[in-house]
C-alpha cells in the first residue's frame, strides 16, 4: 500500500503527467461528458420531439388536423414499425417519434421480422389479404382488437411519367394515412362493403385493384356466398358484378329482404354480361332497370368519345344529390370501356324512383352477334343518347328505402391505367357513390400529401436567407484561411 501511494506521488509529480497527463483527463472527461449529454438530448429529442423540421416539404411535421385527432384520442395504439434491416426511412421514423410526442396514448417501436417473427402471424390474418412485411407499418389498438397494415403503395403518391414511361413516386402521404389509420383502429365499427360470390361473378383478382382503392378509402370488404351460408348485412352496401349465371329462388328472396331491410345495392352488368337469368333479371326489374342488348358505341361526331375510340365512353355526369359533390370538385371525368346502356323508356314500377347518373353523348347500340364489324355504325342499330349509370330508389312495404346504383362498365375501377389517366376521377366516383349508398363517411381526413422532389431555384427565389445560408459555409472556410495561412510554417 505504501509502495503504490509513493508510485502514484511519483507519477502525478512528474513532468511529463502533469503537462501531458492532465490533458488527456481533462479530454477524456470532455467526451465523456458530451457522450452524456448527447445521449440525454436525443432521448429529449425522440420523447419531446424538440428536434425542428428544416426539410423543404416538412415531411416530419404534422398539421392541425393530426393534432386535434391526437388531443381526442381515447384508446391507446401502438405502432410497429417493421424495418428491413439497411432500409431505414428515417423521414417516417422520426414522424413516428412525433406522433409517440404528442400524444401518451402512442407507442411505437423498430421491429424486425428476424427479430420477432411472430408480428407474421399474429397480425396477417387479422387484416383479409394484406400481409405483414418486412416493410410496413402495423398500426394495433388493443382495446377495439382492430390492425392497419400499411405500406408503400398506401403513403406513396405515383404519377405516369411520360419521358420515361413509367409510374414515379410524385408525394409522400405519411401523415395523412397514418393518422386515418389511428383513427380507424380506434373506432368500434368500419364502413364494410359485401361482394356477391357464387354465381361466376368478376372474382378477387379481377377486383383486386377495386378493393385496394376501397381499403385505401378505409372501407372493409367482405365476400358473401349465400349457398355457404354467409348473412347479409343490411348497413353494408351488397355489390353484385357481373354474375354469369341465375340466382335460385331463394338467394332472390334473400336480396329481397335484404332490400326490405334498408339494404343498398351496387350493381355492375357489363355489355357481354348473359340476359337470360330469370331470378337475376326479374330482381333488376323490380328497381325499374332494364339493360339494352348489345354494346354502345360513341358516334364519330360525339364530344364524349375518347380520341377516335368509339368503344371507350366519356359519359357526362349528370347534376343530381348523388353527383353533385363530384362536379363541384372537378372530379367529374369516369371512362367507361365497351359499356351496356340502360332503358330509361321501360316500365318502372310505382315504388322505385329513377334517376340518371351517368350520360352517353350521340352514340348507338352495336348488336355484335350478327358477325358485323363491331366498330361500324349498321341499319337498324337504335341510335341516340342512352344511360350508362342509374340511380334507384325503392320504396319497400317495411317503410325502408332500397338504393341501387347500376353501371354498365366498372374497368374504370379495375384497370390501373384507366383510373391513373382521369386523375383520380374514378376512385372518387367510387368512394362517393358508396358514401351516398350508405350514409356514412369512411374516415377521410384532408391532409395534404408532402412534395417528394424540390424545385429548383431560380434568381426570384434568392432571398437574404438563403443567401445567407449559402455565404455561411464560405466565411467559415474564409476565416479559418486567415487564422492559419500566417502558421503555415510553424
Amino acid at each position: 500500500m505504501k509502495r503504490l501511494k509513493m508510485w502514484t506521488r511519483k507519477i502525478m509529480n512528474n513532468r511529463k503527467f502533469r503537462c501531458g497527463g492532465f490533458s488527456v483527463l481533462l479530454t477524456a472527461a470532455v467526451v465523456a461528458v458530451a457522450l452524456l449529454v448527447g445521449a440525454l438530448a436525443d432521448g429529449l429529442e425522440k420523447r419531446y420531439a424538440l428536434r425542428a423540421d428544416f426539410s423543404f416539404n416538412a415531411a416530419t411535421s404534422q398539421g392541425d388536423v393530426t393534432r386535434a385527432v391526437l388531443a381526442q384520442l381515447d384508446q391507446d395504439v401502438h405502432v410497429y414499425a417493421v424495418v428491413p434491416d439497411g432500409g431505414r426511412d428515417e423521414t417516417l421514423l422520426a414522424l413516428l417519434d412525433r406522433y409517440a410526442a404528442a400524444s401518451d396514448r402512442i407507442t411505437v417501436s423498430e421491429e424486425s421480422l428476424i427479430r420477432n417473427p411472430v408480428l407474421q402471424t399474429r397480425f396477417s390474418g387479422e387484416v383479409g389479404e394484406k400481409q405483414v412485411t418486412d416493410d410496413c407499418l402495423i398500426v394495433a389498438c388493443p382495446a377495439t382488437g382492430k390492425t392497419r397494415i400499411l405500406t408503400a403503395d398506401d403513403y406513396t403518391v405515383k404519377a405516369w411519367n411520360t419521358e420515361t414511361w413509367s409510374y414515379q413516386t410524385v408525394q409522400y402521404a405519411y401523415e395523412k394515412v397514418i393518422t386515418e389509420a389511428i383513427l380507424l383502429v380506434t373506432q368500434a365499427t368500419t364502413p364494410t362493403v359485401q361482394i356477391l360470390e357464387g354465381h361466376g361473378e368478376m372474382t378477387a383478382a379481377d377486383t383486386s385493384l377495386m378493393e385496394s382503392t376501397l381499403e385505401s378509402a378505409n372501407y372493409a370488404v367482405r365476400r358473401v356466398n349465400l349457398a355457404s351460408g354467409d348473412a347479409l348485412d343490411p348497413a353494408s352496401t351488397l355489390m353484385i358484378l357481373s354474375p354469369a349465371y341465375d340466382l335460385a329462388d331463394w338467394e332472390m328472396d334473400k336480396l329481397m329482404e335484404f332490400a326490405a331491410q334498408g339494404g343498398d345495392f351496387f350493381i355492375c352488368s357489363r355489355y357481354n354480361d348473359p340476359l337470360d337469368l330469370d331470378h337475376y333479371r326479374a330482381f333488376l326489374r323490380a328497381f325499374g332497370i332494364e339493360p339494352y342488348e348489345g354494346l354502345v358505341m360513341a358516334k364519330e361526331e360525339d364530344t364524349a368519345g375518347y380520341y377516335g375510340a368509339p368503344v371507350v365512353l366519356r359519359p357526362f355526369m349528370q347534376q343530381t344529390p348523388v353527383t353533385q359533390p363530384l362536379i363541384e370538385a372537378g372530379q367529374d371525368l369516369i371512362l367507361l370501356t365497351a359499356a351496356r346502356a340502360f332503358r330509361l323508356d321501360g316500365i318502372v314500377p310505382d315504388d322505385v324512383m329513377l334517376t340518371p347518373l351517368l350520360m352517353t353523348g350521340q352514340a348507338y347500340i352495336r348488336h355484335y352477334e350478327d358477325g358485323s364489324d363491331v366498330s361500324i355504325q349498321q341499319p337498324g342499330d337504335e341510335e341516340g343518347v342512352f344511360a350508362v349509370g342509374l340511380w334507384a330508389e325503392k320504396l319497400l312495404e317495411t317503410g325502408e328505402v332500397s338504393q341501387m346504383l347500376v353501371m354498365g362498365d366498372i374497368s374504370a375501377f379495375l384497370n390501373p391505367v384507366i383510373q391513373s389517366g382521369v386523375k383520380n376521377g374514378s376512385a372518387a366516383f367510387l368512394t362517393q357513390a358508396l358514401r351516398a349508398l350508405q350514409g356514412q363517411d369512411p374516415v377521410n381526413l384532408y391532409i395534404l400529401p408532402k412534395e417528394v422532389n424540390r424545385e429548383g431555384l431560380s434568381l426570384g427565389d434568392v432571398t437574404p436567407a438563403k443567401i445567407v445560408i449559402v455565404m455561411l459555409p464560405l466565411l467559415v472556410v474564409l476565416g479559418a484561411v486567415l487564422v492559419l495561412w500566417p502558421r503555415r510554417n510553424l
